[in-house]
């Protein structure tokens, strides 16, 4: 009767064991999980600088007569995160053809865009965060054709936000047209 007990045991415990590994590999799935690592933009078989030089994205404090001081900027990098910033661009192997057609562009899955967003156009500067779009399986985020917002902060690894960020979507689903991405930095010949 022991010998029952602890074979029972035994099986119960490698019962447990295959349980909870099967669980963490469905819960982690590589297809969900977001990971980012800006020193790998670097990569040039990964990844394409889409505009050579600093793009800078206006707010609507630059219309203004008067200079916009710190206090009047703050508020308008809430409403809008890319207010007064340069941008270099970046987009995986996946969605280049993309974002380099004269023609509506229809991201695949898989494609990537970051930005990485500098105060001020000199070489040198190190980012002030990175702003990211991954193109979803279909029916992930329809309302903005399926892709995935993230930020990252400075460091380029910290995950600040992930996932239908509604600031984002609020201003990129006025582009349905170019599906949701703006292109003012890519130059088409």
């Amino acid at each position: 009767m022991n010998r029952l007990i602890k074979l029972a045991l035994l099986v119960l415990i490698v019962g447990l064991v295959l349980i909870v590994a099967l669980a963490g590999s469905r819960t982690g799935s590589a297809k969900d999980e977001f990971r980012f690592d800006a020193a790998k933009l670097k990569d040039t078989s990964v990844w394409t600088q889409v505009n050579a030089e600093p793009y800078y994205i206006s707010s609507a404090l630059d219309t203004l007569c008067a200079a916009p001081t710190a206090a009047t900027y703050e508020p308008e990098r809430k409403r809008n995160p890319h207010a007064a910033t340069y941008i270099t661009v970046y987009v995986n192997s996946v969605g280049r053809e993309a974002m380099f057609t004269k023609d509506v562009p229809r991201f695949p899955e898989g494609s990537i865009i970051v930005k990485a967003k500098i105060s001020t156009h000199f070489e040198g500067r190190k980012p002030l965060l990175y702003t990211i779009m991954r193109k979803r399986e279909q029916g992930y985020n329809p309302k903005v054709g399926d892709w995935e917002f993230s930020v990252v902060g400075p460091n380029g690894t910290d995950v600040q936000g992930t996932g239908k960020l509604e600031n984002c979507q609020a201003c990129h689903l006025s582009e349905p047209g170019s599906d949701f991405v703006f292109r003012p930095y890519v130059k088409l010949d």
